[in-house]
């Protein structure tokens, strides 16, 4: 290990510190300057496109490791989705708004086609699972494309590289959706309709939009509100039938929206719209109490014991604060530092309160507010540090994993000098390879 990456004691082992400084090296090339340059995220029409960092790399082995991991979390995902509806331990634990609970008992899906894994690897090797994102998870395909374009000028300078990740192949964005809806409908899709509030960061839509039609699909874009019922039942754009869309509804607008979503809903509750991670499958496997239910040893008999026993001891002690005894609520008010709140279906950062950065009048008063609401109260994991180059301080970072059914399609690192990493507020995204 050379001094220009030391790493502290709350590192994580997994990351190639050698692979980092010497890709800092071909990052100051000017090839290297252009390519980092090239690849963004976030939306250029709203001024909030941020280049990606540089790559980084994990260390041989730990690949296999992490896929049998992610096969294994997904599995107990599909397990909470499929039995929420009978079981009435399920339905107390992992609550929803009553918009939201009401489509999601109406509806029968039960498939987590896709979902990214967030982690915070810590030192003693354990993962630490921080969330699940079940919606239409950002980053896969941006990071996927950037890991792509790297690689010649990695290879160039002599940097070994593991094999692709599916999401690395320009066509993904489209084909992964299309082998879906083919495989859900019956049907392989000619049109593909990408739902999303007008409002909505586009640039996470766009990829899809050059996936399809690179595949010879007709693209049409629409806010889900435009959505109408026709004769069938089914959902129709501007009087043609909508059979199959990519939906990038974000949980708060889909429950801010439910009232004026109702072809919309219909349509996918009654499976006449496929779209990814379907109705039911969404709001609860994108629910932050699926953390509960895992932690929870109570929960034990849903889950396949070899998933059980890989996957819980990743997961942080995590309950529905609404649930907790009294004297377990007067210890979380009392120690602060060693937890967090979530709100269950906030995103980007919001609705977290980190007791170590709140002092002890307003983490008093979060936990008062978060157990009226239902939120998820969490074992704090710090984030692991890494030293991105020779005059670097060290940032926080984790890990992310993207999933389609269970397979490990993509995979990106978020650095940042918060401890909380959305890119929404100042975390910035690392291509991965593994």
């Amino acid at each position: 290990m050379t001094d220009d990456v030391r790493t502290d004691d709350d590192d994580w082992s997994g990351l190639d510190e050698e692979f980092t400084r010497r890709v800092a090296e071909v990052g100051g090339t000017a090839e290297g300057r252009a390519l980092a340059d090239a690849h963004t995220v976030g939306d250029p029409a709203a001024g909030r496109a941020r280049p990606l960092g540089l790559p980084l790399r994990l260390r041989p082995g730990l690949r296999e490791e992490l896929e049998a991991f992610t096969a294994a979390y997904h599995r107990m995902i599909e397990a909470v989705v499929a039995a929420w509806e009978h079981d009435p331990r399920l339905r107390e634990v992992l609550t929803l708004p009553q918009s939201l609970r009401t489509q999601a008992a109406a509806a029968h899906d039960t498939r987590v086609h896709l979902l990214r894994l967030d982690l915070l690897p810590q030192p003693d090797g354990r993962l630490g699972v921080l969330e699940t994102n079940a919606n239409g998870p950002g980053g896969l395909a941006v990071v996927g494309r950037a890991r792509a374009a790297w690689r010649p000028l990695l290879t160039r300078h002599g940097l070994g590289l593991p094999r692709p990740l599916p999401a690395d192949d320009a066509g993904w964005t489209g084909r992964w959706l299309l082998d879906l809806a083919e495989q859900e409908s019956g049907r392989r899709p000619d049109t593909v309709t990408l739902l999303y509030p007008h409002r909505a960061d586009r640039n996470a839509v766009r990829s899809y939009h050059d996936g399809l039609l690179a595949l010879g699909v007709r693209v049409l874009h629409a806010d889900p509100r435009e959505l109408r019922t026709g004769p069938d039942g089914g959902a129709v754009l501007d009087g043609e039938p909508v059979r199959h869309a990519y939906a990038k509804i974000s949980m708060r607008d889909l429950g801010q929206l439910a009232g004026e979503l109702g072809p919309y809903l219909r349509a996918v509750r009654e499976r006449a719209l496929f779209v990814q991670n379907g109705l039911r499958a969404r709001v609860i496997g994108d629910n932050k109490l699926c953390l509960a239910v895992l932690s929870d040893p109570r929960f034990a008999d849903l889950f396949d014991p070899a998933d059980h026993r890989l996957v819980q001891p990743a997961v942080p002690w995590s309950r529905n604060l609404a649930h907790c005894d009294a004297p377990t609520v007067r210890r979380i008010t009392r120690e602060r530092q060693r937890y967090v709140l979530k709100s269950p279906l906030d995103a980007n950062g919001r609705g977290v309160v980190v007791g170590a950065e709140t002092d002890e009048a307003a983490w008093a008063a979060a936990v008062g507010h978060a157990a009226a609401g239902g939120w998820l109260v969490q074992e704090y994991l710090p984030s692991p540090r890494l030293r991105l180059g020779p005059d670097g301080a060290p940032v926080h970072h984790d890990l992310a994993l993207g999933a389609v059914n269970g397979r490990l399609v993509s995979a990106f690192v978020r650095t940042g000098h918060e401890a909380r990493l959305n890119v929404a507020r100042t975390g910035r995204l690392h291509p991965l390879y593994l």
